[in-house]
């Protein structure tokens, strides 16, 4: 016999009352005292616990969650699980926005720009953008998907007029691979190496 809808979101209400007190008894009740919806609620779990937003006092351990969780997905799914954008890419590998950059033999300025969707993806040669995608062990397509899905991380200033704040929110202008270089403080030999 199926639940109705309406059953099942009560189940889910629940589970969540008892998440929030940590009661983890009601929880395994929930699960066992309602075996035909089951499914529903693991799903349910499963969703609540990845979108999860990280607490402001466990940024420390959100590398070493988001690779755990990277991990677990590619065993589920028996194959790897791309990050949505190279901000998430770089944390997923556990590296700092300077050591990716280090790491790349660039400055840190141009790969924030990367992690920004600065960088035109049409201004990369092949070349380039192979040795981006070798570097962080993704296929050069899914480097390029994640390059465009990249964006500036939005930041909050109060003091900051509503105008202000729209013009701050405008896209920044499209700047080409070269260009982004020819402005960093790199080593000459670094520039020299990605040109």
């Amino acid at each position: 016999m199926n639940m109705n809808t309406n059953d099942v979101q009560q189940l889910k209400m629940a589970w969540l009352a008892a998440e929030e007190t940590g009661d983890r008894t009601t929880q395994i009740a929930l699960l066992r005292d309602h075996p035909d919806a089951q499914d529903e609620l693991i799903d349910f779990i499963t969703a609540y616990h990845i979108t999860e937003l990280a607490e402001p006092e466990s940024d420390a351990l959100l590398p070493l969650t988001e690779r755990a969780m990277q991990t677990a997905l590619e065993r589920v799914f028996n194959g790897s699980v791309v990050a949505p954008d190279l901000r998430s890419l770089r944390a997923r590998q556990g590296m700092t926005l300077v050591e990716a950059a280090r790491k790349l033999h660039l400055g840190a300025d141009v790969w924030k720009k990367f992690e920004d969707g600065v960088i035109d993806l049409v201004s990369l040669s092949e070349r380039q953008l192979g040795r981006l995608a070798q570097f962080f062990h993704v296929s050069a397509e899914q480097f390029s998907a994640m390059l465009l899905n990249s964006q500036p991380v939005a930041t909050i200033n109060r003091r900051q007029t509503a105008q202000a704040a729209h013009a701050s929110q405008q896209t920044p202008q499209k700047q080409s691979f070269a260009e982004a270089i020819a402005k960093s403080a790199m080593p000459k030999a670094d520039k020299k190496e990605w040109l």
